[in-house]
């Protein structure tokens, strides 16, 4: 199945990627998303289909988080992917 790049604008804030976090893993997959929180879109980058870049909106815009799809330059498409930060970055226990 064909793969994509897709720059998602967000409304997240740090305290909420612990939550959710194995939900983005169960949709998207393990390694193949992550956030720029330090950016003022809050920015998620999912390498995925199209498919499920449809059931991330649709679980964000649920949650009250999506607030839209952005463009991205063509050389910003595996800038990021894969390098997920730790959450110990965010200073959040793990232990919740």
């Amino acid at each position: 199945m064909k793969t994509d790049f897709y720059l998602l604008a967000t409304h997240l804030q740090e305290i909420q990627l612990l939550a959710i976090r194995p939900h983005l893993d169960a949709i998207v997959g393990k390694g193949q998303w992550n956030f720029d929180l330090e950016d003022c879109d809050k920015v998620l980058r999912l390498h995925s289909n199209q498919l499920t870049k449809e059931k991330v909106i649709r679980f964000l815009n649920r949650i009250g988080l999506f607030d839209r799809e952005l463009h991205y330059l063509e050389s910003e498409q595996y800038a990021h992917i894969g390098t997920v930060r730790p959450l110990s970055i965010y200073n959040l226990s793990t232990n919740a």
